[in-house]
């Protein structure tokens, strides 16, 4: 079937043949150059009409997709990968199922399907992005994202992450039951020891990284901050804390986890992972994947991470710690329970000392006395350590025993006599009270 431009080209060229127009003319009118016109009016002559159609009309394109491929993508999109956007079902196809398409082919699957995106367009605002950091490790964002990241059960918890801003690479990532401190040293911990220490962290003003007390004018003066757990472990490592202002100054960790909330999830779900633990051992394959794919190269080849300072303890470092009063009894109050300390061949108590507490991520509790260890604890690895809420199991060292009842005390042999009064006729009773009376 010929097209309108079909029809043009013939009529143009037969009024030529015919000596009505000239090349010039003819090739003006069809918008073409007067060397491509000549080869019209060669095909002409040859095959006729049919010579200024198109060698292709009729044949399939050599980059069409086979129909078996095409169905095949149908039958995903309908099933496992319903809930997937575009972009997502492109990369997946090409990950799992060897389907290297592009991603206009997807949309216009997706379109013949009449299934629209699953992801939510949002007005773009212009706004001046920030240039990244020249080089990786010399800026990581930091945030936590509450969200229901297994929908199949309806669970929720917090997903920490380390982005770097050069690369945008995932550094680290780690589920939580709540956005807490334990996070952040856990994660920022698989960071140094992997990478190394990065120069800074851009986070937002939480109290987490910045303490709500007020500080005096002497402390303003002496520049003196009230530091965090996670200010104190920053500051011990050198790691510059940068406040942002907004959530829209740490954009990049903020669109990373608009990526994940619409990938992980459904990831997680496809998977069928069913609880925070599973969730955090499918995370680590994720992020390898994640990086292989959106991490982009830095301005500066050069990372600027730094080595682990001499001198300093991963253990002791990657802690919260705390000061308490040991308590008449020998005990110590944290998390709501009361925590005994053995007596050693120092001293038979420690009631009204001063003792630190190091609390480690992976549910350790050591407490310590002028830097001697005296008890530690283990928490119950099924319960996620939480500062509010500690739980310990039985104490490594130490295995607190109820104390021995005192031995009964006899007693001696006149207390056990009968008291007897002595007789009305006794010398003592008929003495007068006072000799000089008659």
């Amino acid at each position: 079937m010929m097209t309108d431009r079909d029809v043009l080209r013939v009529n143009v060229v037969g009024r030529y043949l015919d000596g009505k127009v000239t090349a010039p003319e003819a090739a003006d009118e069809l918008t073409v150059s007067e060397r491509q016109f000549r080869r019209y009016v060669s095909a002409c002559r040859r095959k006729g009409a049919t010579g200024l159609l198109h060698g292709n009309r009729g044949k399939p394109s050599p980059r069409r997709i086979p129909d078996s491929v095409r169905q095949r993508v149908k039958d995903l999109m309908l099933g496992e990968y319903r809930e997937y956007n575009t972009s997502h079902i492109r990369d997946v196809l090409e990950e799992e199922h060897d389907i290297d398409l592009s991603y206009s082919c997807v949309w216009r699957i997706r379109s013949e399907l009449k299934q629209a995106t699953p992801r939510q367009h949002r007005v773009k605002t212009h706004r001046v992005r920030r240039i990244p950091a020249e080089r990786e490790g010399q800026l990581v964002q930091v945030d936590g994202s509450t969200h229901v990241w297994l929908k199949d059960q309806g669970l929720s918890f917090t997903l920490i992450a380390f982005l770097d801003d050069a690369t945008g690479k995932i550094l680290g990532a780690v589920f939580r039951e709540q956005e807490d401190a334990m996070g952040y040293i856990q994660v920022l911990h698989r960071v140094c020891d992997t990478y190394g220490v990065p120069q800074a962290l851009y986070a937002d003003r939480h109290t987490i990284f910045q303490s709500p007390k007020k500080l005096t004018t002497i402390q303003k003066a002496r520049h003196e901050e009230h530091l965090t757990q996670v200010g104190a472990v920053l500051a011990s490592l050198g790691i510059r804390r940068i406040a942002a202002q907004s959530p829209q100054a740490k954009g990049r960790v903020e669109r990373l986890f608009g990526t994940l909330q619409d990938r992980l999830v459904n990831e997680l779900s496809r998977h069928q992972v069913a609880d925070m633990a599973a969730a955090n051992a499918f995370l680590a394959g994720f992020i390898r994947r994640y990086n292989a794919r959106f991490q982009r190269t830095a301005a500066n080849p050069t990372p600027a991470f730094s080595a682990w300072p001499e001198g300093l303890s991963p253990q002791h470092i990657f802690a919260c710690h705390y000061t308490r009063v040991v308590a008449n009894d020998n005990t110590v109050s944290f998390g709501g329970l009361k925590l005994p300390i053995p007596p050693d061949e120092r001293r038979r108590t420690y009631a009204r000392a001063k003792v630190d507490l190091h609390l480690h991520y992976s549910g350790t509790l050591t407490i310590e006395y002028q830097g001697r260890r005296l008890v530690r604890y283990q928490h119950d690895p099924s319960v996620p350590v939480r500062l509010d809420h500690f739980v310990p199991a039985e104490p490594i060292v130490y295995s607190p025993t109820p104390a021995p009842e005192p031995a009964e005390i006899p007693s001696p042999d006149n207390a056990t006599r009968p008291v007897t009064k002595p007789d009305a006729f006794h010398p003592w009773r008929r003495m007068p009270l006072n000799p000089d009376r008659p």
